[in-house]
């Protein structure tokens, strides 16, 4: 493919975005490589699970390095979370492109209507730590949610962090950088199942794609630390929006 080079920029600006705002980069990489690179579905979802390693990778080492996360809250979420991941690997070989465009769509647009459900009360209440105990009633939405990251190489922070910042009050910096670790241990163990049962994936876009998001996962986690809370949970909000929008707008046999 001639034009691989253009992952190196892209994976720059969606690593970026994706650690800042706590997005899961598949919602990103999945429409690039279906409609831009071209790639099959099967093979998309490993490349972006592949490509994701890399830049949540780097950025959990970033926000671990600041001091930024609680590793026993990141840990607690991805073990549960492992539990899915199987289900969604073994779902990603049923389903069609276009069912996978227009379920990132779909998904997408639901997480900002749920991040937008209840108003803000006061963000002095805001914390940076929670107690395992108040996190149990929610571990079961980790194991739901990572089966889409097999199935659709979706990050779970795209639904975690609204629980975490809404429902338990934690900081959007601090609900971003446990998510982080998350998918990124999610998205190995999803990429290793993928390959082991057979899939493969662009080795040219994920080399390209590498140094740009090992860039951009540094880039992100030091931006959030100097944006105000409020303005993350907007560019949130308007960034699942506008991807949702996107997506089902444009994939194939929506003109």
């Amino acid at each position: 493919m001639g034009e691989e080079w253009i992952a190196l920029p892209a994976g720059l600006i969606i690593a970026t975005l994706a650690t800042l705002v706590g997005f899961g980069g598949g919602i990103l990489w999945m429409p690039f490589l279906i409609l831009v690179a071209r790639l099959e579905p099967a093979q998309a979802v490993v490349t972006s699970l592949v490509i994701q390693v890399g830049g949540m990778g780097s950025g959990s080492l970033a926000v671990i390095a600041a001091k930024k996360t609680d590793l026993r809250l990141s840990l607690y979420l991805s073990a549960c979370a492992f539990l899915g991941i199987p289900i969604g690997v073994w779902a990603s070989k049923h389903v069609s492109a276009d069912s996978i465009i227009f379920l990132l769509g779909a998904m997408s647009l639901a997480m900002a209507l749920v991040f937008v459900y209840r108003e803000d009360d006061d963000d002095a209440s805001l914390v940076t730590r929670v107690s395992l105990r108040r996190v149990a009633p929610y571990l079961w939405l980790a194991t739901a949610f990572s089966v889409l990251t097999g199935l659709l190489s979706m990050g779970v922070g795209d639904f975690l962090v609204p629980i975490l910042r809404n429902r338990l009050r934690l900081s959007m910096e601090s609900s971003m950088a446990a998510c982080l670790i998350v998918m990124a241990l999610n998205a190995a163990l999803a990429a290793l199942l993928h390959i082991a049962a057979g899939d493969t994936f662009s080795t040219g876009l994920a080399l390209w794609a590498i140094p740009g998001v090992l860039v951009g996962g540094q880039v992100g986690p030091r931006l959030a630390g100097r944006i105000p809370d409020q303005t993350l949970k907007e560019i949130f909000i308007y960034g699942l929006t506008l991807a949702g929008i996107h997506m089902i707008f444009t994939m194939p046999g929506s003109h």
